[in-house]
C-alpha cells in the first residue's frame, strides 16, 4: 500500500513539474532588444560612441515599430509583411544615413550567414 502511495505521488510530483516548463517564454522588452542588436551591430562593424548612440534610437524605433505592426496585423499576415518591408526600408535609409553602405552590407551578410544557421 506504501509502495502504491509513493508511486501515485511521484507521477504527481512528475507531472506538476513538466506542467511548469510548457508555457512560451516572454518575449524581452524593445529596449532591451534594441540594445542587444546594437551591441551585436558594434562587433560585427567598428561603430564609434556617436554612431552607437544613433543607432541604438533608430534600432528602437524599427523594433517598437515592427512590435506594434504585430500586434495590429497579428491575423492579417500579407499585410504584416507589407508593413515590414516599409519599416525595414525606413531602417535601410536612416542606418544609410549613419553608417557607409559597405557597412550596412556587412551587417546584413551577418544577419543571413546567424538565420542559415538556425
Amino acid at each position: 500500500m506504501k509502495k502504491v502511495i509513493l508511486l501515485f505521488i511521484a507521477m504527481f510530483a512528475f507531472t506538476f513539474a513538466n506542467a511548469q516548463g510548457t508555457g512560451k517564454p516572454e518575449k524581452p522588452d524593445a529596449a532591451t532588444r534594441a540594445t542587444k542588436m546594437t551591441e551585436k551591430m558594434a562587433k560585427v562593424v567598428t561603430l564609434t560612441a556617436e554612431q552607437k548612440s544613433k543607432i541604438q534610437a533608430v534600432n528602437l524605433e524599427s523594433i517598437k515599430s515592427m512590435d506594434l505592426n504585430q500586434e495590429k496585423m497579428g491575423d492579417k499576415p500579407n499585410e504584416f509583411e507589407v508593413e515590414k518591408q516599409k519599416i525595414s526600408k525606413k531602417w535601410d535609409t536612416e542606418m544609410a544615413a549613419i553608417i557607409t553602405e559597405a557597412e550596412v552590407v556587412k551587417w546584413k551578410k551577418h544577419q543571413a550567414d546567424e538565420k542559415a544557421k538556425k
